[in-house]
């Protein structure tokens, strides 16, 4: 009798911890979102920490993104000193005072950025529940962002290829309302890390033409690095 009492106490222990309430109730949300998810526009604070010589830098940009297809996003943010997007596995880079485009073709690291661009927005809970281990580490109320209430979810990356770019992305989730970050944290193997701060969030509103577009002056030349 005891050794039977000792495994179903054993089960029930496993049990319990094999549950995460609030992961559950975010992912769950997360599919419902990403079923209407269309676009999104928000302002962003952008820390970028340089962990060899222990320095932060700041800059503020304003972005946009668009769902084109299933798995594919076109983006664009933009900094005071450039503009920067993402399109069809190719990254541009404008820089309005030299007029000039430094364009990047991805190849096969392209379907991975789509992912990457998409978590939080537009990636269902699902999706990101096969890519990443996902842990709920509690409440949080986050200064500077009206003060909201989040909850924070911890990614890691369960495929080796991630983990030579990424050692965990941390999410700031509302409690209540739309499941998209009002901040992120993308930590990188060599210490460095990118924390990103959204306000003015916008999701599904309607976007100008060309919103995902560079839009360079007149005599503008594209240069092609790496090749």
């Amino acid at each position: 009798m005891r050794s039977r009492a000792f495994t179903t106490f054993l089960f029930l222990v496993n049990l319990s911890a094999a549950t995460d309430g609030p992961r559950d109730a975010i992912l769950a949300r997360m599919d419902k979102a990403a079923s209407e998810f269309k676009n999104m526009t928000a302002r962003g604070t952008y820390l970028t920490h340089t962990d060899v010589i222990n320095e932060d830098s700041t800059e503020t940009g304003s972005a946009v993104m668009k769902k084109v297809a299933a798995g594919q996003v076109q983006g664009l943010i933009d900094f005071p000193d450039r503009t920067v997007t993402y399109e069809n596995r190719t990254v541009r880079i404008y820089y309005p005072k030299m007029n000039t485009i430094q364009e990047f073709d991805l190849g096969e690291q392209s379907e991975q950025l789509d992912q990457f661009f998409k978590l939080g927005f537009g990636t269902s809970g699902t999706e990101l529940a096969k890519e990443w281990d996902v842990k709920a580490l509690g409440t949080e109320t986050l200064k500077g962002v009206e003060g909201k209430q989040t909850i924070r979810l911890q990614l890691i990356p369960k495929t080796v290829e991630w983990r030579k770019y990424v050692t965990k992305v941390e999410l700031w989730i509302p409690v209540t309302g739309d499941p998209y970050p009002i901040q992120e944290k993308i930590s990188q193997p060599s210490g460095d890390y990118k924390l990103i701060t959204y306000t003015e969030l916008k999701t599904n509103q309607p976007l100008p033409p060309g919103a995902t577009q560079l839009k360079p002056h007149l005599g503008f030349k594209t240069v092609y690095p790496g090749k």
